[in-house]
């Protein structure tokens, strides 16, 4: 996305139907308000380095992702159901974002505020989500998931067994539920050398405008949102 789009412009983004048997990075996120939208649009441009390798802007969509992982022939059916039932449990709850991290290799994080019931409410949802993966992850993509983790995280064996089993690292007590302003290699965060963007505080109150199965592109970017009707 180019830095210079409009974050007043109104949300948008392709929504396409999804087959009988879905394949491909999908993951299952909480859509924000408009509000919260245009915010995170906002802080995006303001927190993001000048020529990020990617920045969150209008057009893309920010989210609070529940579990993403790479799937193979998962069903519609079942990938509905989930949907559907995590969409009743979090529609309309508001939920307090709080302060905005660096995170591993250049991300940029706007996290959700850890001591809130809200935050009780995403963990127990995330749970929830982590079913998705059971049977239906595509063995060959997790293989490189399970690689790109050992290489980012040093070999870290909770980390490496979570990408094996779910398709995704930071889950269960590693889950930090945010929204992804966007990421560039500077921001790198060193166990020695830390990062060169310091935290800061950034409160707002979000609200869980509907929950959604996306296809993921590159860093974390929602390509469209899979539509889950029957047809």
């Amino acid at each position: 996305m180019t830095r210079d789009a409009d974050p007043r412009a109104p949300f948008a983004i392709p929504q396409v139907p999804a087959e009988a048997r879905i394949s491909g990075f999908v993951a299952i996120v909480v859509q924000p308000d408009a509000a919260t939208i245009r915010a995170s649009y906002e802080l995006a441009a303001a927190l993001m380095p000048e020529s990020a390798e990617q920045a969150l802007a209008s057009g893309s969509l920010p989210h609070v992702t529940l579990t993403q992982c790479p799937v193979r022939d998962a069903p519609r059916e079942r990938l509905a159901g989930y949907v559907t039932r995590l969409d009743e449990a979090l529609r309309g709850v508001t939920i307090p974002l709080r302060t905005v991290i660096a995170f591993g290799g250049g991300f940029l994080f706007w996290c959700v505020e850890d001591a809130s019931p809200p935050r009780v409410l995403l963990q127990q949802a995330h749970e929830d989500a982590l079913g998705v993966a059971d049977g239906l992850l595509d063995p060959a993509v997790n293989a490189r998931v399970v690689e790109q983790t050992r290489k980012g995280t040093n070999d870290d064996p909770v980390l490496v067994a979570h990408a094996r089993r779910y398709g995704y690292a930071f889950v269960r007590d590693r889950y930090l539920p945010h929204i992804t302003l966007g990421f560039d290699p500077r921001l790198v965060v060193d166990p020695r050398a830390g990062s060169s963007f310091e935290a800061r505080p950034r409160p707002h109150v979000m609200t869980a405008e509907r929950v959604v199965l996306a296809k993921m592109g590159a860093l974390g970017r929602v390509e469209h949102v899979l539509s889950l009707a029957a047809r």
